[in-house]
């Protein structure tokens, strides 16, 4: 990695460091570099990580890795004094996000050989082999030695279990289930019941996910998380219980439940869910309840809140989503996402539209008139 002049986009992104620190590790917006990325312009990338990479070495392998250079990562990690599992975690478990990259890990792995493992390199690679090898059989040797040299973990057990609901096919997922708590002596944690619950939501009844929060709750001694909540409302949405959903929702956006606040896959969920019954009001209001906080719903969700507002009449309401995302996310807003000026009616660079609807804070004056 160069660590040489920096470009002039390299020290944009430096003099960006003290307000990032305050929210990752990182003191350089991921979202910027990843601009970069898609732009082509590695050498600005690597003229912004030269230097933090001695102080900051995990996060700067793990941004490499997230922004799809995993080859620079690794090249990277080669160059690290020492390196530790969790260098090497840093370096395969971000491309798990895509199954194209996720084909990389095994390979990655057996260039660095040498790096010590840990549970979470055996998980990584369990997951990478589901993923892309044909399910969760093609990873249960793992079990029998896993890559750490560890007897098999809590997250390698969670990992294939969720391999198997995935694939629907939950008879194998419970015998893995009970192997893991009877011949192993593993206890499951919140993750390995969430992977449980989010099979049910979708592909079982409201009352049957309500049973196993119980049974996660009551008998296992384990709070519910956002996770959790997140699949009970889908299931409710699943099965047209949009209000009960609803409900759900407020009382974790309230505060109500300790510890769980929501995230871009709540807004996601019940967005989607009052786009589906046709509530286009609310499904707006509910959208800027998660802009505020920083928790944007996914692009096909929010590309359905734009078009069936457009479809409603409330043309204005539908630019006003694109443009309030625009302003407020402007580097995110790239890629895809540009797709939505479009379906809103507007021009990329549509300036008359961004004086004149400013998003969250117009629709926020407007519901309070």
């Amino acid at each position: 990695m160069a660590a040489a002049t920096f470009s002039a986009a390299g020290r944009r992104l430096l003099s960006t460091a003290a307000a990032a620190s305050e929210k990752t590790e990182l003191p350089v917006p991921i979202a910027q570099l990843r601009s970069l990325a898609r732009a082509g312009r590695l050498a600005d990338i690597d003229a912004a990580l030269a230097p933090l990479v001695p102080s900051h070495a995990v996060a700067a392998l793990s941004a490499l890795s997230s922004v799809g250079l995993p080859d620079r990562a690794s090249a990277l990690l080669g160059t690290v004094a020492s390196p530790t599992a969790a260098h090497l975690n840093a370096v395969v478990g971000p491309l798990l996000r895509r199954r194209r990259l996720a084909a990389l890990v095994p390979s990655i792995l057996e260039a660095h050989a040498s790096i010590p493992r840990d549970a979470s390199t055996d998980s990584i690679l369990a997951k990478s082999l589901c993923l892309t090898s044909g399910g969760a059989d093609s990873a249960l040797h793992l079990l029998r030695e896993p890559p750490s040299g560890s007897p098999p973990s809590l997250q390698l057990f969670t990992a294939l279990i969720d391999s198997f609901y995935k694939q629907r096919l939950p008879h194998r997922a419970e015998e893995l289930w009970r192997a893991m708590v009877h011949d192993h002596g593993i206890t499951p944690d919140a993750a390995a019941y969430n992977a449980r619950i989010t099979y049910k939501a979708a592909n079982g009844t409201v009352d049957e996910v309500r049973e196993l929060i119980r049974a996660m709750r009551e008998e296992a001694g384990l709070e519910p998380d956002a996770i959790t909540y997140n699949a009970l409302m889908r299931a409710m949405a699943r099965h047209g219980r949009v209000d009960e959903a609803v409900e759900v929702y407020r009382g974790v956006e309230a505060g109500e439940v300790a510890g769980v606040a929501p995230d871009c896959a709540t807004y996601t969920c019940v967005v989607g869910a009052l786009c589906g019954a046709g509530r286009w009001s609310e499904a707006e209001d509910v959208f800027y309840e998660g802009v505020k906080r920083r928790k944007v719903a996914d692009l096909g969700t929010v590309r359905a809140l734009v078009r069936g507002l457009k479809d409603a009449g409330k043309g204005r309401a539908a630019r006003r989503v694109v443009v309030g995302l625009r302003k407020k996310f402007p580097v995110q807003f790239d890629g895809p996402w540009r797709e939505l000026e479009e379906a809103a009616g507007l021009a990329a660079t549509d300036k008359e539209e961004d004086g004149e609807e400013d998003g969250a804070e117009e629709h926020q004056a407007t519901a309070t008139a």
